[in-house]
C-alpha cells in the first residue's frame, strides 16, 4: 500500500481493470506507457515459458483509474504516435538510461 509520501495520494491496494489485449506486445507497451506517466500497473494473464500466449490485463490502483484511462484512449486515438522524421532523441533525457560502472571496475 502506498502512503501518499512525495505528494501522491495515498493508494489503498485495490485494483481496477483498465486494459485488456490478446497481444502480448501491446500489453507491455501500454503497461510502459502508463508507469512512464507514475502509474503503477499489475499485469495478469500472459503465458508462462518461452511461448508466451494468451490475454494480457492490466490493472492500476482504483485512485488512478481515470487517469489511466485517459493515458490508453490517448494510446488508441492515435495521439501518442510518432510521425515520420520524428526525432524523439532530441527530446528524452537518456542521462539516466546507462548505469553507473562500479568504482572498482575502472582498475
Amino acid at each position: 500500500m502506498h502512503d501518499g509520501t512525495q505528494g501522491q495520494p495515498p493508494i489503498s491496494g485495490e485494483f481496477v481493470l483498465v486494459y485488456s489485449t490478446r497481444s502480448i506486445t501491446d500489453g507491455y507497451l501500454a503497461r510502459g506507457r502508463l508507469e512512464a506517466d507514475g502509474i503503477p500497473v499489475m499485469v495478469k494473464g500472459e503465458g508462462e515459458g518461452p511461448y508466451r500466449m494468451g490475454p494480457v490485463h492490466l490493472l492500476v490502483p482504483t485512485e488512478l483509474e481515470v487517469q489511466a484511462l485517459m493515458v490508453i484512449e490517448e494510446i488508441r486515438s492515435g495521439r501518442m504516435r510518432l510521425f515520420d522524421g520524428q526525432d524523439v532523441t532530441g527530446e528524452t533525457d537518456w542521462s539516466e538510461s546507462e548505469p553507473k560502472p562500479f568504482p572498482d571496475a575502472e582498475r
